[in-house]
């Protein structure tokens, strides 16, 4: 019989964190391995939002639940024993049939990997090219062999004086900061715009970023009315003071929308996604509170590694502490 060699399953595609050792008096090591591997599987999955692990100790096994904040463990479950064999079985199970939050990713974020084909472009080209527009404009087009890869993320807004939460679909490029940290914010970055990129991309096959999204887990006060440490809070009172400057358009953070994350809590309701909701029926005494929160802003500014001299970054350190002497005074 022929040797089939496995098939390597990278980090990118990585359910869960799995770590086995010889003797059951191992698995504080065990636990160990688990906290530094789980790093680059947040990396690597930019969709990822808590993390299960497995480990296997002589007879005993353990399954972990990775937070932002804390780790938990289940008891040793001993296979040796039926009451270890049936709650082992019944996590397996658990894992098989539910839903895609429950397993630890955002069910509001999906990864498209598609060969993008325009109306105004039908015909397979090779290199740059541009088409003209009813306007007589040219703008740059997709070609059928750019394979096009993005985030489409819904993005929660909500508005404080109405009290209203609404949704707005945004698109992504592949993120440009990425959790790599086991107990953070897991603060990531994407480019990206709320134009279908089907319908319109750069020469490299990204889509043409316009903003910013910011994604993250940061500790927040569970009433939202009294949430002041919240950055869209903050980002509307500074285009509040702001926004009658005309010498200082473009040189600060313009909010676009912006809010809690929700997800439907399996009933229908739509709730905050939060450590809170995630782990009601696991801890109901969380001392630490993290919310779910995204937020897109404007401009999307370059980078201080492509400032091309001393004069340049002098000249964007002046608009930053001119922004910043308005605000605070």
């Amino acid at each position: 019989m022929p040797i089939v060699r496995p098939q390597t399953i990278t980090n990118a595609a990585m359910f869960a964190i799995a770590k086995s050792k010889a003797y059951a008096d191992e698995h504080v090591d065990a636990f160990n391995q688990l906290f530094r591997f789980s790093r680059p599987l947040y990396k690597m999955q930019p969709d990822r939002r808590f993390l299960w692990g497995l480990t296997v100790c002589g007879e005993d096994t353990y399954v972990c639940l990775f937070m932002p904040s804390k780790a938990y463990a289940t008891p040793a479950m001993n296979v040796r024993t039926p009451e270890g064999r049936r709650a082992l079985i019944d996590f397996f199970v658990g894992w098989s049939l539910c839903e895609w939050d429950r397993c630890g990713y955002d069910p509001s974020m999906v990864l498209r990997n598609i060969v993008p084909r325009l109306r105004n472009n039908p015909i397979p080209m090779a290199g740059p090219s541009t088409s003209e527009t009813a306007s007589g404009s040219q703008q740059p087009v997709c070609h059928m062999q750019d394979r096009l890869t993005y985030y489409e993320i819904q993005v929660h807004n909500y508005d404080p004086e109405s009290q209203e939460h609404t949704t707005r679909q945004y698109f992504a490029n592949l993120p440009m900061v990425n959790a790599d940290r086991l107990f953070s914010r897991h603060t990531r970055c994407f480019s990206g715009s709320f134009t279908d990129p089907n319908s319109r991309c750069g020469y490299d096959g990204r889509v043409i970023a316009t903003s910013l999204l910011k994604t993250g887990w940061p500790e927040s006060n569970m009433d939202i009315a009294a949430d002041t440490r919240d950055e869209c809070h903050m980002l509307r009172k500074i285009n509040r003071i702001l926004g009658d400057d005309a010498d200082l358009n473009g040189r600060y953070p313009t909010l676009v929308c912006g809010g809690r994350a929700r997800i439907d809590s399996g009933d229908g309701v739509m709730v905050d996604d939060s450590v809170q909701s995630i782990l009601a029926e696991v801890d109901t005494e969380v001392t630490v509170h993290r919310v779910h929160k995204r937020l897109v802003i404007e401009p999307l500014g370059e980078p201080l590694n492509t400032v091309r001299s001393v004069r340049e970054l002098i000249i964007v350190l002046y608009d930053v502490m001119s922004a910043y002497s308005a605000i605070s005074g």
